[in-house]
């Protein structure tokens, strides 16, 4: 039986999706100080204190793609899979900073109607960044890097991910679940969380 991935990608649009962001560095923007003087003499002024502006890093957003778990060619919305097929669903983060943000949280709520494979849960941070938005190209190759890596448990263990079979979610990094470890984006990289499900 074959099903609109378009309406599969309805239910994704659905999903309650977010990120928490914790920065244990900011970005550093130009000093600002005053300076004054006293009848036209510096000197008989001292400069104000320095002061750092800071940036919290909120251009920071998340994007969510699709493969086929078998190839790995990327799915878009109205492409059409057969019932039962195999895709790895991709929620990235594209870190143009130069500075590393540290403590990132995602959590993506599953659909019910699909089934999460156990065990499938990969993240990786080792590509570099890319200019603006990433390109369909670009998401290829952030995905290849992804799946290459070792699958994380489901359990609250200490690893940085996990599947929680009642709530049907994914949660990475720590601040959804006590339990999993820290998880931080380097500077000027991607870092992607990939797990795979069954279409109904």
């Amino acid at each position: 039986m074959k099903r609109q991935f378009g309406k599969t990608l309805q239910h994704i649009a659905a999903l309650t999706l977010g990120v928490f962001l914790t920065l244990g560095h900011v970005a550093q923007a130009a000093d600002n100080k005053g300076i004054g003087d006293v009848a036209g003499v510096g000197a008989d002024l001292t400069d104000s204190n320095v002061f750092v502006l800071s940036s919290t890093g909120s251009g920071l957003v998340l994007v969510k793609t699709a493969f086929l778990t078998s190839g790995g060619a990327q799915l878009s919305s109205g492409d059409t899979v057969p019932s039962g097929t195999s895709v790895d669903f991709m929620i990235y983060i594209n870190n143009e900073s130069s500075v590393a943000i540290s403590d990132v949280s995602i959590q993506d709520v599953l659909d019910a109607a699909f089934t999460y494979q156990a065990g499938s849960i990969k993240i990786d941070n080792s590509v570099a960044d890319c200019a603006a938005t990433c390109d369909a190209t670009e998401e290829q190759a952030v995905y290849a890097a992804a799946i290459l890596t070792a699958a994380l448990s489901d359990g609250v263990d200490g690893d940085t991910a996990r599947y929680d079979i009642p709530t049907l979610t994914v949660d990475a990094g720590d601040e959804n679940v006590v339990g999993n470890g820290t998880l931080n984006v380097a500077a000027n990289t991607v870092l992607a969380l990939v797990f795979t499900v069954v279409v109904p």
